[in-house]
């Protein structure tokens, strides 16, 4: 295992990553067989939206990763937390403009996204303890 701290929170960034597109997926699935299939795609739209900020931080830890970390400070931190907010409120507002999604879904798919970041982030690192990863 690498002592770089960065290579290793973007490997971490790709297992939740993993972990909120079967979760949106799911409640896509389940979205579309109680409502229809305009549903379905909606979470999907507004999960992938959500995902869009696990995938900006795996792609900046990753790139910061390979020098270790050198350029890296506050400033640039705050540069890529910004951007994602940006980046999120603006693909909310060009979906929910759009008229082709169900407003609802799409911000629970939004939210599904969002709440199984921090679910994996604050209990997916206990399972790996235990089983001494």
């Amino acid at each position: 295992m690498s002592g770089n701290v960065l290579a290793a929170a973007a490997r971490r960034s790709l297992q939740i990553l993993r972990w909120q597109v079967a979760c949106v997926a799911a409640l896509a699935a389940v979205a579309a067989a109680l409502s229809d299939a305009r549903a379905g795609w909606s979470v999907l739209v507004g999960g992938g939206v959500g995902l869009i900020w696990t995938v900006y931080m795996a792609g900046t830890l990753y790139r910061h990763s390979l020098d270790h970390g050198v350029r890296m400070s506050a400033l640039t931190f705050m540069a890529g937390w910004l951007i994602k907010v940006a980046l999120t409120v603006a693909l909310l507002v060009v979906a929910l403009r759009s008229g082709r999604f169900e407003p609802l879904a799409l911000l629970a798919g939004l939210f599904a996204a969002l709440l199984a970041y921090w679910a994996q982030l604050t209990f997916g690192g206990r399972a790996e303890r235990r089983k001494g990863v």
